[in-house]
């Protein structure tokens, strides 16, 4: 009555429908000021101006005030789509209230009564009949938050990792690699094929995540194999979308254990830090060390297989095992290191994946050429790195692309292992602790 008698315009109310006396947690919270800002984007969407806002925030309930200045039932006709538009809809109560402080209904709209949240019957019947239990209230529309967040947190986990992927690739100029220059030392591929396997890859990184959150009452070996259905689902998808080249399946492997191992942190609220992360990936893929136990000189068929009896080289299995320490101790400090030198992020990218060729033994460049060929570009390029003043690094980048490209040799794993410190770059940046 205050807010109409000062400002006289209607308003919009904007309260959660919580039962019970328990109505305020972190949850609802979160879930009530994700209800603020999509009244705020719909009015400003539909040309509704917002003359004043006036929040209560007690623990009663939260509430907020919007005074707009528009038609009446044109306001109820926008709002009403944000109670319909998504899960957490069903739990946002929305009223605009005339000058005459009364409310309008969504009949005279033609719209339904709002139905009950366990059953289909009208909301108001169920209320009046006491159908159902406040406990059976309660924890529904808890369910209802919970998976809305969590597919939400799904959701840009999974745009993360996709931005991750294209920003590796348009790093420019990588030796040997494809990028916006040239397609390396590659033939059958360019940065459109990856662009495309990158895009078709995003709803299984979300499938990755929920699996790790869905199962976060499991140890993470469990949880492990209940993944790898999502990676097969995955590679099919990117051969699909590629036509049959192989661009990504070496990250859809580590991204997949990545992407689940945050999910299994979210679900089992433990806090995020980069220990608890490689402790998660670490325990994940325990198990595949059995894979190098009964492989013998005579037995080993593979290239892995050979490469681990002639060098020791577990590949990016043995990276997974590690929780992929040459991220967390080399890549993203090296990164770092570079940003704050003033390097931009794609120079940044160029320079750390020179400093993850130099440490890490990439059987890309082995299977692409030998061992020694592999042991020398690491030795060169670490000479290159301990050179003082690289003020034409771009250029002899491209020279260097020239002489990978000639040998035929392509640093594809320690590209994924860049990708892969994009992606933890870009989490800590968007979410990081406030997940």
């Amino acid at each position: 009555q205050k807010l109409i008698a000062t400002y006289a315009n209607p308003l919009i109310s904007f309260t959660m429908n919580m039962v019970g006396s328990h109505k305020v947690f972190p949850l609802q919270v979160r879930t009530y000021e994700e209800g603020v800002l999509s009244i705020r984007s719909h009015c400003m969407a539909w040309g509704i101006p917002i003359v004043y806002t006036e929040e209560v925030r007690e623990n009663t309930g939260y509430e907020c005030f919007f005074v707009v200045n528009a038609d009446p039932l044109k306001i109820k006709k926008v709002v009403s789509q944000l109670e319909g538009k998504s899960t957490i809809g069903r739990l946002f109560d929305i009223d605009v209230i005339r000058l005459d402080g009364t409310k309008v209904s969504r009949m005279e709209l033609g719209m339904k009564e709002r139905s009950c949240l366990l059953c289909n019957q009208p909301a108001f019947v169920c209320g009046r009949s006491r159908a159902h239990t406040v406990d059976e209230l309660w924890t529904r529309e808890v369910e209802i938050m919970w998976d809305h967040a969590t597919l939400e947190y799904a959701k840009k986990v999974a745009r993360i990792a996709t931005r991750a992927l294209l920003y590796e690739v348009s790093a420019t100029p990588k030796p040997g690699l494809v990028d916006q220059n040239n397609t390396g030392s590659h033939t059958d591929m360019d940065i459109h094929t990856f662009e495309s396997s990158a895009l078709a890859l995003m709803p299984y990184f979300i499938e990755f995540v929920q699996c790790g959150i869905t199962n976060c009452h499991l140890s993470p070996v469990q949880m492990f194999s209940l993944t790898r259905p999502v990676g097969i689902q995955a590679e099919l998808a990117m051969l699909q979308a590629t036509r049959g080249v192989n661009t990504h399946k070496g990250i859809i492997f580590s991204l997949g254990i990545i992407t689940a191992a945050l999910g299994y942190l979210y679900g089992g609220q433990i806090p995020y830090s980069q220990a608890n992360l490689q402790e998660i990936c670490t325990q994940m893929t325990v198990e595949l060390g059995a894979d190098f136990n009964n492989i013998t000189p005579e037995t080993a068929v593979s290239n892995g297989e050979k490469l681990y009896i002639q060098h020791g080289i577990r590949g990016i299995r043995g990276e997974a095992m590690d929780g992929y320490a040459t991220i967390f101790q080399l890549a993203l400090p090296t990164m770092a290191r570079y940003r704050a030198s003033g390097f931009s992020l794609n120079d940044s990218g160029i320079m750390t994946l020179l400093h993850i060729i130099a440490h890490s033994e990439d059987t890309n460049v082995i299977s692409r050429s030998n061992y020694a060929t592999m042991k020398k570009v690491q030795r060169d390029i670490a000479v290159y790195l301990s050179q003082p003043d690289k003020t034409d690094y771009l250029t002899d980048m491209k020279v260097m692309d020239d002489t990978f490209v000639a040998m035929n040799i392509s640093p594809g794993g320690s590209a994924d292992l860049l990708a892969l410190t994009y992606f933890i770059l870009f989490y800590e940046g968007e979410i990081g602790e406030n997940n």
